[in-house]
Formats: C-alpha cells, sequence, structure tokens
C-alpha cells in the first residue's frame, strides 16, 4: 500500500464515482473510497476486493469533519483527492427553502472544503486535487441552490489553485453535463429524448467519460496544470442545438 499512490474518491459507490473508482485502480492507484450510504458502497467495494482490486471503503458524511480527519490521519500518505460526493434536487427559485439552499450548499461546498482543507494535511508536492463541479455552474432552469452550489465548487477550486500551488499541489475541476445515470434513467422516454435532443452531439455521456477526464488530471505526468475547467458535456455548453 504504502509503495502505491493513494487516491481517496468521494461519492464512490456508484455512476461518477464508482466510475472514477475502477478508472483509478486501472491507474494503479490504491484507492480509498467514501461514501456516506452503506449501501451501494459496500457492495461495490465487495465486488471490487472480490477481484482483486486495491482498495478500502469507509460511509462517513464528508461535511462531518471528525470523521474525516480521522480517516485521511490514518493512512500513510495521500496523492490524489476527487470531490465527486453531491448532492441535487429540483426546485423554482420562487419555490426554494432556506433549509434547501443551506442543505445542498453544506454538502456541495462546504464538504469538498473539508476535504480539501484535511487532505492537504498528508499531501506532498505534486499532488492533486480535482473537484467534480457541473455544467450547471454556468446557469440551469429551476436548478438556483445547485447552480450556486456548483458555481461554489469552482470558486473553491481556483483559489485552492492559488493558495496550494507554492506547496506545489495542482487543483482542477471536471465540469459534466447530460451524463447517463440512475437519475437519467428515471426520467421518462419523452423527457430522456428532450434533453439528448439539446446536445449538439445528440448523445449523452457515460460516466465512464467523466473518469477519464478526472484521470487526466490525477496523472502525476500531468504538469503545470492548475486552476481550470475541463467541461464534458457534449458540447452543450455552447449552447442548444439548432438541428
Amino acid at each position: 500500500m504504502k509503495e502505491q499512490e493513494i487516491a481517496l474518491v468521494t461519492g464512490a459507490g456508484q455512476g461518477i464515482g464508482l466510475a472514477t473508482v475502477e478508472r483509478l485502480l486501472e491507474d494503479g492507484f490504491y484507492i480509498v473510497m467514501v461514501d456516506r450510504s452503506v449501501e451501494p458502497l459496500t457492495g461495490t467495494a465487495k465486488r471490487l476486493l472480490a477481484e482483486g482490486k486495491a482498495l478500502e471503503h469507509h460511509a462517513l458524511s464528508i461535511t462531518d469533519r471528525p470523521a474525516v480527519a480521522a480517516l485521511i490521519g490514518a493512512l500513510p500518505r495521500l496523492d490524489v483527492l476527487v470531490n465527486n460526493a453531491a448532492v441535487f434536487w429540483d426546485g423554482k427559485f420562487d419555490t426554494v427553502t432556506e433549509d434547501d439552499f443551506r442543505a445542498m450548499y453544506d454538502v456541495n461546498v462546504i464538504g469538498t472544503f473539508v476535504m480539501a482543507q484535511e487532505a492537504i494535511k498528508k499531501m506532498q508536492r505534486g499532488a492533486r486535487i480535482i473537484n467534480v463541479a457541473s455544467r450547471a455552474y454556468l446557469a440551469g432552469y429551476a436548478h438556483a441552490p445547485y447552480v450556486t452550489s456548483k458555481a461554489g465548487t469552482i470558486g473553491l477550486m481556483r483559489g485552492m489553485a492559488m493558495d496550494l500551488a507554492e506547496k506545489g499541489i495542482f487543483v482542477n475541476a471536471v465540469a459534466p453535463g447530460l451524463i447517463e445515470t440512475e437519475m437519467f434513467r428515471s426520467l421518462t422516454p419523452e423527457r430522456q429524448h428532450e434533453l439528448i435532443s439539446k446536445q449538439p452531439t445528440k448523445t449523452i455521456g457515460q460516466p465512464e467519460d467523466i473518469a477519464n477526464g478526472i484521470a487526466f488530471f490525477a496523472d502525476r505526468r500531468t504538469k503545470n496544470i492548475t486552476g481550470q475547467i475541463m467541461t464534458l458535456d457534449g458540447g452543450r455548453s455552447m449552447g442548444i442545438s439548432l438541428y
């Protein structure tokens, strides 16, 4: 374990987090999987361990600083942190409550801040932090709290990149667009078609697409890049397709 680079991935039980775990395992990392939900984290980790993968898993909330500090403090080193854990729900601006707004911000921004602040205590020069933001940081209908939180995630990334540059720690972000996850599959076929039709590529991204972007930033060979956003949204950030 000590001879391998260690990557900690939050929200690791499914979706983009799981795809990232599997990709970084391929790249030779020892993985620390973190998720607040015992399932599917336990089931996923059990499957990967049965395949002989080098990892451990921990169920905890990223907003619980004592738990986060204890976990990271017990690691022999930490080379990569992937801040993927987040919450999401719809709500038009005039119906969102202050409690809803604070709850989303607390996880998506404060939780990311807590993870990163504890992580750097174990990081050496060349370590990397990757925040998983969203194309939604640009804007989104009925998503005001989510837009705000993801814009905060981007702002936090840039602030960390500036402050941590002198320590030799690189901080970047990926901004996924429409991705085929359980949330997307829960939509009606009509709504799915509508969303895909707005994509310039007329395609939907896969969790593995985002994992590949994260892996680029996580690779120690990727140097002299910090404070940057990699947008992985099928071109949606350019505008709605007109054909």
